[in-house]
């Protein structure tokens, strides 16, 4: 079954601070279930948001002097 987190499992997990969290959840920018009073995240669908949100590199790069 898909854990729940809580928000202080979720900053540890993620690795940022509440008022991050929290902005996020106010923005809808992360996805999040609220069940009654209480915020939630579910772990794989953290998971799924960081990849899709990662920054990749250029290609190249490691060759690319200016990049440095």
């Amino acid at each position: 079954m898909n854990k729940l987190l809580t928000v202080e499992e979720a900053m540890t997990f993620l690795q940022i601070s509440k008022p991050t969290i929290y902005r996020l959840t106010s923005k809808k920018r992360i996805p999040f279930f609220k069940i009654g009073g209480s915020v939630r995240f579910s772990e794989t669908q953290l998971l799924t948001w960081l990849e899709k949100h990662g920054v990749m590199p250029r290609e190249g790069v490691e060759n690319d002097r200016e990049a440095i």
